[in-house]
């Protein structure tokens, strides 16, 4: 087996636990995270506070999230609240501590080249996925996120 597609197809199944330094509510943001260039790049629209957006709801296929990572754009003072459900089960659920930095946050899946380089492994589903996110805070456009999602036919 050379990738993931190969590994889908032959009978792995789909991630079921996201164990990781962000698996704890309240864990402490990284800093200076910044976008995979292999990853596509956006950033969040307007959030209600502690209300949950819709980073990516895909069903249907099978698949991967190779790169996953979520982060402030300013320095206001707010959490970070990222759900994860993979073929109909939440897996992830989990709120930061304050965020008080710009360009601190969360890495899901793929690399984080910081201080102390990072590299989790992809997000794996047979059928569906559901990326959410909230902030404590209502405001518009204070999130990037950086995101490779790849399809298995």
């Amino acid at each position: 087996m050379s990738n993931a597609s190969e590994m889908i197809g032959s009978g792995i199944i789909a991630t079921t636990n996201l164990y990781n330094a962000f698996s704890t509510a309240g864990y402490t943001a990284l800093g200076s995270v910044s976008s995979n260039v292999l990853a596509k790049t956006s950033t969040s629209g307007a959030l209600t506070a502690n209300t949950l957006a819709v980073l990516i709801n895909e069903s249907g296929s099978a698949g991967y999230i190779s790169q996953l990572s979520i982060f402030t754009n300013d320095a206001t003072s707010r959490t970070l609240r990222v759900v994860i459900t993979i073929d109909g089960v939440v897996r992830y659920d989990i709120t930061s501590a304050a965020i008080t930095a710009t360009s601190n946050g969360v890495v899901l899946a793929g690399t984080y080249n910081g201080a102390t380089p990072v590299s989790l492994p992809s997000i794996f589903y047979t059928n569906s996925i559901k990326v959410e996110y909230a902030s404590s805070v209502t405001e518009t456009a204070k999130f990037t996120f950086s995101l490779a999602r790849n399809e298995v036919q």
